[in-house]
């Protein structure tokens, strides 16, 4: 604190020019009053007063928010190194290589997305980084490129919007697992094309192994006013594409099996192969284990699978999982299920909605 002292005939007068000198924030240290001097009898008496500027008070605030905030990102940045803990050593290399991808190495993880994955994706995106900026934009700039390589391995395509102009209905089986929610995401999207785009809907349902699927399949349609038909044999399926051949759209429902069960799954696939204009839509529930859902995808590739279709995603936190399906199959997503209720639980995603429902709450933290 700089002091300075000024001298006036009067203390009014010695504060008014502290004011104008130092301003009105400045302090008065003392004051004294100085004796005239006996040798010089027409000297006035004088007064002497000390002044100091004060120092910049201290935002206590904000450097309270400054310290929390610091504390904050440290807690948040000790939180990342545990969820990377737990996993392969190929992780703790990715994390010392580039440290500046824990946080965002460690949402990934937890979304659920595979180590080998996440690990590609954070490589190839600190490839592509300016490696010269602080770590506040290398972080910025991780982000940004880790970004554009999850979009860039993300596929999507709305696959039920066709109409039937060249005179042909087209006709669409859903094949998978059992318990995925084929039948129910079939109703969803019968009504979706029925009400919302105005499409000629009809329903037909191969599954003879399961006690009442198809009255489960018709109560859906009764409630819509659509058409629906059993057929368990090639001929059945047949005769029931020729009933419907002014729809727009004709949904198979297909009976589930395990993966496993290779001679129920090609059962299946003879039955839709006899009429080679039916596409096929695999239907796979996140809730599932990874390598369940790799090997369920893998066993009913056999039907050259034109999209993939996630159900069950309002179940569980962990969807990462799809984007290493969508990795290794290299199969666009159509439909999205997310809860129970028909038609309102599905939704037909675009990259980025698609990437939400991927990273999960790792969204905010990575967009």
């Amino acid at each position: 604190m700089n002091r300075k002292v000024y001298k006036a005939e009067n203390i009014q007068q010695a504060i008014a020019t502290i004011k104008e000198e130092l301003g009105s924030d400045a302090m008065i240290l003392s004051t004294r009053k100085i004796k005239r001097k006996l040798s010089d009898p027409y000297a006035k008496e004088m007064f002497e007063v000390e002044a100091a500027v004060p120092p910049p008070k201290k935002d206590d605030k904000k450097d309270r928010g400054h310290l929390m905030e610091a504390i904050q990102d440290d807690i948040a940045q000790i939180k990342d190194m545990i969820s990377i803990a737990g996993f392969g050593s190929g992780m703790h290399n990715m994390v010392c290589n580039h440290f500046e991808s824990v946080g965002v190495l460690a949402s990934l993880l937890r979304a659920g997305v595979s180590e080998t994955l996440a690990g590609a994706i954070i490589q190839k995106a600190s490839v592509s980084m300016d490696n010269t900026a602080d770590q506040q934009e290398k972080i910025k700039s991780l982000k940004k490129y880790v970004m554009k390589e999850c979009l860039s391995r993300v596929a999507v395509r709305d696959y039920f919007c066709r109409d039937n102009t060249s005179g042909v209905p087209h006709v669409a089986a859903f094949i998978g697992p059992t318990g995925v929610g084929k039948t129910t995401t079939i109703a969803k999207l019968a009504a979706m094309l029925t009400f919302q785009r105005k499409m000629r809907v009809a329903l037909i349902s191969i599954d003879n192994y399961r006690v009442g699927a198809f009255e489960q399949l018709k109560a859906y349609a009764s409630i819509m006013g659509l058409l629906c038909v059993p057929a368990f044999s090639a001929q059945d399926l047949l005769c029931a594409l020729d009933r419907m051949k002014s729809m727009d759209m004709v949904l198979i429902d297909t009976a589930g099996h395990s993966h496993f069960d290779k001679q129920r799954i090609d059962e299946i696939l003879k039955l839709i192969q006899a009429d080679f204009r039916i596409s096929a839509h695999l239907v796979l529930s996140v809730t599932s284990e990874s390598i369940i859902m790799q090997e369920a995808a893998s066993a009913f590739s056999v039907f050259g699978p034109d999209t993939v279709i996630f159900t069950k995603v309002d179940e569980t936190r962990r969807c990462g999982k799809i984007l290493d399906q969508i990795n290794d199959f290299k199969l666009p997503v159509s439909l999205i299920a997310n809860g129970q209720r028909v038609p309102e639980d599905l939704m037909v995603p675009d990259k980025q909605e698609l990437l939400k429902i991927i990273l999960g709450k790792g969204s905010k933290e990575i967009i």
